[in-house]
């Protein structure tokens, strides 16, 4: 190891989304324990601007060191003179993208901006990509980018997918009840497709066939944009008695709902805003838990052959209920200790020291090139 000043930078406020904040704590952990000196530069205001005003200020120009930006989006533009500076010092430049530009790209000529705001966003986000991607060294992603923005620079992108804090996630209890309770932890948002959830329930519940062997109860954690969507769905499909929702919840009272649940739901609508793949961090989480999971999107990191994930298609579908239940119940037949092996698998190939061995070796690799 020859540099050991590290700084990892963000713009985003850590206490507005739980999810970030998990995952930028626990990278900041995994680099500490590679042996750098890390420094956390992170902003505490809400506007925009402010934030950007606050940053330019915190973000302290040094030499031989590594600057690791996680992704600012189309607020590039204001930092392009201060990467310049920072690549004149002989500093090595990371940054992480948590979304694949194209995919940013879309989702800002899509939304519901006013088209003022929208114009704006979108001058912004052009005059930052792709040249700002010169300054960098080394540029991190989770999905493949389109060739748009990669084409001439391949040999600096490397390819994630996202990890855990295992330490600090507790394995669950087993739930000793004959119900079957699911859970979904989330910001919650369309793509997430929890409406297929309850859809399914009705279904189980109210269909044309007598599907109820055992009830089943849905308890979707969080708040978000489609929560009210949620509830309305809810209330109108006579749902009340099993679809819950305790709102946001972290700590013990998480895992207490964690503890009663026997299988969590993760993206079943990623489809929905053009992506059909799967890097969440919930679905680490909930192997971490030792909790078997849903999903509608393949995940690199649990392939086909994983068996404690029940895969349904990725469109606009009722989940079929009967069929997971089936699934569940064969599950526990077949290997009851499921949990801890799934809890083993999490600590091997999971944790952010697991994830970010490929980002230290490149830097490790640029590091003596520089020397």
């Amino acid at each position: 190891m020859i540099i050991l000043d590290f700084y990892y930078v963000t713009l985003e406020c850590l206490e507005k989304s739980l999810g970030v904040k998990k995952k930028i704590l626990g990278q900041v952990k995994a680099f500490k324990s590679f042996g750098f000196n890390v420094s956390l530069i992170k902003t505490v205001r809400k506007g925009v601007l402010s934030r950007v005003f606050e940053m330019q200020k915190s973000l302290k120009i040094n030499k031989n060191a590594v600057y690791y930006f996680r992704g600012f989006g189309f607020l590039f533009v204001f930092f392009k003179r201060k990467l310049r500076k920072l690549k004149k010092n002989g500093n090595i430049l990371v940054l992480e993208i948590p979304t694949p530009i194209i995919t940013s790209e879309k989702e800002f000529v899509k939304s519901k901006d006013n088209m003022l705001v929208k114009k704006i966003k979108c001058f912004l986000f052009n005059h930052s990509f792709p040249s700002v991607l010169d300054y960098f060294d080394l540029i991190v992603e989770y999905a493949p980018e389109d060739l748009k923005y990669t084409q001439g620079i391949e040999n600096k992108f490397v390819y994630i997918s996202n990890g855990v804090d295992v330490e600090s996630i507790k394995l669950k209890n087993k739930n000793e009840s004959n119900d079957i309770n699911l859970i979904s932890v989330a910001n919650i948002s369309n793509w997430h497709g929890f409406d297929r959830v309850i859809k399914g329930l009705y279904e189980y519940y109210y269909g044309d066939n007598k599907l109820v062997t055992r009830e089943v109860f849905y308890y979707c954690v969080g708040e978000g944009d489609d929560l009210e969507n949620l509830k309305k769905l809810v209330s109108e499909l006579n749902l009340e008695k099993y679809v819950i929702f305790p709102g946001a919840k972290s700590g013990k009272e998480l895992n207490n709902i964690f503890d009663k649940s026997d299988i969590a739901i993760g993206s079943l609508a990623n489809h929905r805003k053009g992506l059909f793949y799967d890097a969440a961090l919930k679905n680490r989480e909930y192997c971490a838990r030792g909790i078997p999971f849903i999903l509608a999107s393949p995940d690199p990191d649990f392939p086909e052959m994983f068996p404690y994930v029940f895969r349904v298609s990725s469109d606009e579908g009722a989940v079929n209920i009967k069929e997971i239940i089936s699934w569940y119940e064969r599950l526990i037949q077949e290997n009851p200790d499921y949990s801890i092996e799934m809890r083993k698998y999490a600590e091997e190939h999971l944790s952010w020291e697991a994830k970010l061995m490929t980002v230290l070796e490149r830097i490790n690799k640029l590091s003596y090139e520089n020397k």
